[in-house]
């Protein structure tokens, strides 16, 4: 009998490690990377409602995929849409925080726009970067750095993945398709006057490449409006540990100079972002905070200790004499609850000198 011959083209069987499907209606999915992807119910996306930060079209040029990222400056680098109202400059006080099941997210909102005969696209990177400037440029895709610097989240972290979408899910351009929520701890130690670069890559995928109009990033905006303040607090200490067992004592001293950030949502539902530095005995202290749902952040450290310092263990807190809260992800304290006059303390940090 003659054998029958089966071709097989190589880029069939190269398939992302992760692949998520968001092609049914409030799909929602976790990565590896930490992120979790959600399709979305429609939201409204016109002028004035959300936030676009980037508009990618490299389909119109006849391109397959598209990329690109928000940046000031000009002439662009990829498939970005160059007016300065959709591609621009994002600060990290515009990315709004939610929480899910005690832990902290930055949320981003992305709209896909697909031809109906061929709905599908794929979103196969994300990387951000945080800078103190809204002009960078100059990614490169080999390193995957932009202007040589490293993303501080990508979404193929833990393993490649690619997430497949289907603009027919919702009415056309402006409607949204996908929330990304991003771990808040990416954005540890950045300050709510910095900059967020956001890069994303679509249609890498056979039957999901990029057919129509553009795809856009956006933010919603926070509704805040000051409310009065608290009497709760948080409170603790970032110490160099000499013995190694995670608890400050006798000539173990507090390292200054430390930037720590408070994030969480108050009892009026309202988003709470804070940024200290630790004191010249390595003490910090949030006051005034309302009852609700907070997540301690540790900062790099400062230039004159990075080079001396390498992590120790934490020590999670106590209210009321009971530990509240969870050191489930490194330099974080998640999960803290706090009532109206609740004092938290001892929410330590432990750094270890360099042999």
């Amino acid at each position: 009998m003659p054998r029958k011959l089966v071709l097989e083209f190589l880029d069939d069987r190269i398939v992302p490690a992760t692949l998520v499907d968001l092609t049914s209606a409030g799909a929602v999915a976790s990565l590896p990377s930490g992120a979790i992807v959600r399709q979305t119910d429609a939201q409204p996306t016109g002028t004035g409602i959300i936030h676009s930060f980037v508009r990618l079209q490299g389909a119109a040029s006849g391109g397959k995929s598209e990329q690109g990222y928000n940046t000031e400056a000009r002439p662009l680098q990829f498939d970005e849409n160059k007016s300065p109202s959709f591609t621009r400059s994002l600060h990290v006080s515009d990315v709004p925080i939610v929480l899910i099941d005690g832990s902290a997210y930055r949320e981003f909102l992305l709209d896909i726009n697909q031809k109906a005969s061929a709905s599908r696209l794929s979103l196969d990177e994300v990387r951000i970067f945080l800078a103190d400037q809204p002009n960078l440029t100059g990614y490169d895709p080999d390193s995957k750095a932009l202007a040589g610097r490293t993303a501080s989240f990508d979404l193929d972290a833990g393993g490649d993945s690619s997430v497949l979408l289907d603009a027919r899910l919702n009415s056309g351009s402006g409607s949204g398709d996908m929330f990304l929520l991003v771990p808040a701890a990416a954005f540890a130690g950045a300050e709510a006057t910095s900059f967020v670069y956001l890069y994303s890559k679509f249609g890498d995928r056979v039957g999901a490449t990029a057919n129509g109009g553009f795809e856009e990033w956006a933010v919603r905006p926070s509704v805040y409006a000051p409310a009065p303040p608290g009497t709760a607090s948080l409170s603790g200490t970032v110490f160099a540990d000499l013995n190694f067992d995670g608890v400050q004592s006798g000539a173990e001293y507090g390292l200054a100079g430390v930037s720590i950030q408070l994030i969480g949502v108050n009892d009026l539902g309202q988003t709470v972002s804070l940024t200290t530095t630790t004191r010249a005995d390595g003490t910090y202290t949030f006051t005034g905070l309302r009852a609700g749902t907070y997540t301690i952040i540790e900062g790099a450290l400062p230039p004159d200790l990075i080079n001396q310092f390498i992590d120790g263990q934490d020590s999670i807190g106590t209210v009321g004499g009971i530990t509240n809260g969870a050191n489930a992800v490194n330099d974080q304290f998640s999960g803290i609850h706090l009532a109206d006059g609740d004092i938290g303390i001892n929410y330590n940090f432990a750094e270890v000198l360099k042999e």
